[in-house]
């Protein structure tokens, strides 16, 4: 989602890791990606077995063979504490999501927004701390 993107320097801030997960396969998230200029986080293809990661967050439409819009963010330990199913065609404000992360990273230490920069394609491996997930 470009707005991810945008504002990718404070989900940083809040030691996040924002993936990108989608039951598309792999040559339609990198076309995606491309239509946007590229993105600079993860994009997971849940395509093979077909959505099953969507089926575990129970966002998978098993008859129409895709899954909801959904945001959840997943704290340092496995919990889902925070969960937003919405239109496909809406991006909720990241705000939302941010009063989560203040919450579970309440001394965090958000940089100011950096010059812009070109995005890269997805292909940053994930760091292997500990981090709280936005999916």
């Amino acid at each position: 989602m470009p707005s991810y993107q945008e504002d990718l320097y404070k989900f940083e801030g809040y030691n996040t890791q924002v993936l990108g997960i989608s039951v598309d396969h792999i040559p339609c998230l990198k076309a995606w990606a491309d239509s946007l200029g590229g993105v600079s986080y993860p994009l997971l293809s849940d395509f093979w077995p077909h959505g099953t990661v969507a089926q575990s967050y129970g966002v998978f439409r098993s008859n129409d063979g895709y899954s909801e819009r959904a945001i959840f963010v997943v704290d340092k330990e496995g919990v889902v504490q925070y969960v937003d199913i919405h239109n496909i065609d809406e991006q909720p404000d990241n705000e939302e999501v941010f009063k989560v992360l203040r919450r579970l990273e309440p001394d965090a230490v958000i940089p100011e927004k950096p010059a812009k920069a070109e995005a890269s394609p997805a292909s940053a491996p994930v760091a292997a701390q500990q981090k709280a997930v936005i999916l």
